[in-house]
Formats: C-alpha cells, structure tokens, sequence
C-alpha cells in the first residue's frame, strides 16, 4: 500500500466513531466540544463494534497490528511525522528523545510475539476465540470486558499506546481520555488504524477533554466494564471513588525506579547505560531511575568516582538526546541542586539545567549515614540523579523497605547471585520489573506493570464443564405383558439375575374375566431385562 507523504492539516486531536464538534484550538491542534450525551452515544458505537471485533479471531487482530506497527517505524508515515513535530512543543522532550521512544513502542509489536504473549498468560491465545479444551474434559473461554475506559496522564511519550493494543487482542472496545497535555500521539495511533485496520479503528475512540469535568468522567464511567486509571495517586483515588460496584478498576498511580551497581561494575560503561535509563524520559516515568545505590565494599570513593563518570556520560548522552525543558522547569531544576547543596550534597551540573547528578558522599568517599538518607527528601522531574553508596545490599533494602510500595523497576550491575538476591528481596517490597542497567525505560510487552499484566486483568474466564444427560424416563417400566405361565417364568429369571422386579396382576376393562401379567423393573436395568426375556423366549 502506497503512503501519502504530504504534511497533515492542523491536527484534530480527537478521534471518534461519531462526528463531533470543534472547539478551541490549542496551539497547533484543536480539540473536541463534547457532552455526556457525546460519550454516550460514541459508547454505544464501540459496543456495536465490539460485536464486529468479536468475529475476527485474536490471530487476525495480531497480524493487524502488527501491519499497523510496521507502518509505524516508516520515517514519511504522516501520523509519525506529525507526532515528532507535535509531542516537542506539547511535551519537554526534544525530537530525538521522542523519535526513539515511539521506536521502541512499536519495534515489539509483532504477531507472533503478541500471540506468544496471549499463549503465555492465557493457557492458548485461541482461547479469546472459542472454548479450549483443558483436563478433565473441562473447556474453557477469555471474555475481554465489553467495553474499557482508558484514563491517561500525559508525562511521557506513548504512554496509552500499549493498553489500546492489549484491549483490541482482548476484543474489548475501549474509550480513551488522553492527558489534555499530550493527546496527539493516542489520536494519530487511532487514525492511522482507520487508515490500515478500520476494523479495529471501529472499536477505539479517543476524546481528550478537562479532568475537572466530571459529568464527562461519571457518564463514561458508567458505561465502562473496565477502567484504567493512569495518574497521580489523588487522581487515581479521585476516579477510584466513582467506580460502581462490579466494574474492574486497573490504577496506574505513582510510583518509581532506581538502580543498584556493583563496586567491581562502577566503570564508564555502566554510567553510559544509566545515562541512557535517566536521559529517555528526564525521570517523569514510572521506570525512572530517581536513585543509584553504589555498593562500594572495599575501596573508598568509588560512589564518588562513579558520580563524576556518570556526569561526563550525561554530557557525552546530551547531544544525543538533548533536553528540551521549559522555564519553569529550569527554575526547578536550580532549587534542586541548591536544596541538595545545603543539605550536604555535591552538585555536580553543567552552567544549564541539562543535567544534574547528585552524590551523597564527601568528596573523598566517607560514608555519611545522615547525609545520605535525605536524598528522599528532594525530587525533581528533569534529568537528574542521587548517587548513594552504601557497603552491603542489605543497607540498599534497609533505604527501600519504607518505599516498597511505590517501587516499580529495579536496573542492576552485579553477579548473577547478587542479582538473584535483590530480586527476591526488592521483588517481596513490591518491585514489578528487575532488569539490566541501560534497559529499565524499555520494557518489553511481557512485563507485568504493577506485578499483574493487563491482559490477565481484563479477561474473565468461562469454565464449560461436560454435560451427562439423564435419561428420558426414571422409575420403573414394564417389560412384559401377557399370560402367567410365561410371566412367572420371566420374573423367576429376573431374581436369578438380581435385577428387582415385580409380577402385577392387572384386568382388560373389555374382558374383566380374563386377567392379565405385567412384570416390571427398575429402567436402569432395561437392557439387562431384555436378555433375559430373549432367554425364556429361546
């Protein structure tokens, strides 16, 4: 298929099963007017394509995608052009960071490697499709919800993207509210379905408007059987306060990341990695690194030396991936590092606000318990990082158990047997994701994002257990009708046998004189009953 080139008009951030209104524009993009009756009447359109998305099997959907992703990766797609000329002035990320980061939302949306997925969580992707056999002769189905409600926040690029193509594997038709800050990227992945898989497109609506309307939240609420909440924790509680009983609520609140090094493994390569973990999103993700633990058992200082390699990587990572921040940030950033300094630390930072990295360490490498701990106090949403060094991991769980909740992603440099040791220990905290260093803001589709994947989340399960049909007649039944001399012998064969039985004696209402011989039994034993019949008769 050939791909138009041209530039595409002043983006329409929306988009919707049903036309909707324009209202104000919004710099480079216009979003919708919308009312509850809107979202009322585009629920119900997704419904009705969700009875269509149901015909198609999960194999089908997969190879959709996957031919929707492929396009994605096509430098003069238009929706890709448009959405790295877009998310910079809408988001504070420069084009490169933006440019790798819808790379790596697309590169593993592959077929196989989504079917593969599905097999993994499910049993059998087929499942989605019709009722798998399982032991016992039990069968078993996944019913996606019948329609999910996708509330998004706008801190970094593609956040939403994955969750729209886990609810179109599961079938499930879904609703999304963009962050009014980001919109573009969710509307232009929904448009460029409409153009390669309109058959999926049907089933996507995506209606940016303001969080505080909350007539527009409760009316799509309500017609939702799931919603996915992403967001501070008080909003996640403020739209987990509305949710009726009986619909699924999946909460994407705050949380976040850090990284642990090895004494033996604090060289330049390591700082090059975490550069890159720090540099993606500026530390505005949940798999933001805000800390790293230096384990330093032998040598003094090496947290010290690693903090001023990781500050020369920085530097080396930013033309590569400059920054893109605006002036409040840059404000921000200054408070930072003066709120570190007077607490302690050292400030290690170029003239601008590029980067900042933080060492809570004296300068030649003296452990100091008090200083350290107050990295927790300070926070800041640019590229910026704590250096602590601590001599054992135990020190390092001592500093997380506390955080254990909000703990997302662990990166580490050490031996397998170390790793293997923090992951049980950061793993029970509440850490969903151990990976390497230079990988923690790439996480494959397998994760599961809060210790439980969505698909799990979204599916219910039918058991069709197998059927015994009882038979048509129950009690007893007659066998034999007829004289006594044959009657009696019939009933003499039926108590050799064990089978119970009955000789009746009954009268012909046309012949009261002559009387005639019933035998009876129990229906289960019919068949037998009919051997022994064939017997006296023989």
């Amino acid at each position: 298929m050939e791909l138009a080139t041209e530039a595409l008009p002043d983006m329409r951030a929306w988009f919707a099963p049903l036309p909707l209104p324009a209202g104000e524009g919004q710099g480079e993009i216009v979003l919708p007017k919308v009312s509850p009756e809107d979202l009322l009447a585009v629920a119900s359109s997704l419904r009705e394509a969700g009875k269509r998305l149901r015909e198609l099997t999960v194999s089908e959907i997969a190879q959709k995608l996957e031919f929707v992703a492929r396009q994605w990766e096509r430098p003069d797609l238009p929706e890709r052009k448009e959405a790295l000329k877009l998310l910079p002035k809408f988001l504070p990320f420069s084009e490169p960071v933006c440019k790798r980061a819808i790379d790596a939302l697309f590169e593993p949306l592959t077929a196989n490697r989504m079917l593969n997925l599905l097999d993994e969580l499910l049993g059998d992707h087929r499942a989605l499709d019709e009722f798998i056999e399982r032991p016992l002769g039990l069968k078993r189905k996944a019913f996606g919800a019948d329609l999910a409600f996708l509330i998004l926040s706008g801190n970094i690029v593609g956040i939403g993207i994955w969750d729209i193509v886990f609810c179109l594997l599961c079938k499930t038709p879904v609703l999304v509210k963009p962050s009014s800050d980001e919109p573009i990227l969710p509307s232009l992945f929904a448009q460029s379905l409409a153009r390669f898989a309109p058959e999926l497109a049907s089933a996507v609506a995506v209606i940016p408007f303001e969080s505080e309307r909350e007539e527009l939240i409760d009316a799509a609420i309500k017609e939702g059987d799931a919603v996915i909440a992403y967001g501070t924790d008080e909003t996640v509680q403020t739209v987990k306060r509305k949710i009726p009983a009986k619909v699924k609520f999946i909460e994407r609140g705050h949380k976040f990341s850090v990284a642990i090094v090895a004494e033996k493994f604090a060289d330049e390569r390591t700082a090059d990695l975490l550069a890159l973990d720090i540099s993606r999103f500026d530390q505005r993700g949940c798999l933001s690194p805000q800390v790293c633990f230096v384990v330093e058992r032998g040598t003094r200082g090496t947290g010290h030396e690693f903090g001023l390699k990781l500050a020369q990587a920085l530097e080396r990572i930013s033309d590569e991936l400059p920054t893109n921040l605006r002036e409040g940030e840059k404000a921000s950033v200054t408070q930072f590092r003066l709120t570190c300094e007077m607490l302690g630390a050292r400030v290690l930072s170029p003239p601008d606000a590029s980067w900042t990295v933080v060492i809570w360490d004296t300068e030649h490498g003296t452990r100091d318990t008090e200083v350290k701990a107050k990295w927790q106090k300070v926070a800041c949403s640019a590229r910026t990082i704590h250096i602590v060094t601590v001599d054992s991991l135990d020190k390092v769980f001592e500093e997380l158990r506390p955080l254990g909740k909000f703990l997302q992603g662990v990166a580490v440099v050490m031996d397998s047997a170390e790793a293997e040791q923090v992951a049980e220990a950061v793993g029970r905290m509440g850490a969903s994701r151990i990976c390497s260093v230079g990988q923690l803001q790439t996480p494959p589709i397998e994760w599961s994002q809060d210790g439980k994947h969505l698909i799990s989340e979204l599916v219910r399960w039918c058991d069709f257990e197998p059927i015994t049909l009882t038979p048509k007649e129950v009690g007893w039944v007659e066998i034999y009708r007829g004289d006594l001399e044959e009657a009696t012998v019939i009933w003499r064969t039926l108590e050799q046998m064990g089978i119970p039985s009955s000789l009746e004696t009954n009268f012909d209402p046309t012949n009261p004189t002559s009387p005639i011989y019933t035998v009876r039994i129990p229906v289960q034993h019919a068949s037998e009953a009919k051997q022994a019949i064939a017997k006296v008769h023989s």
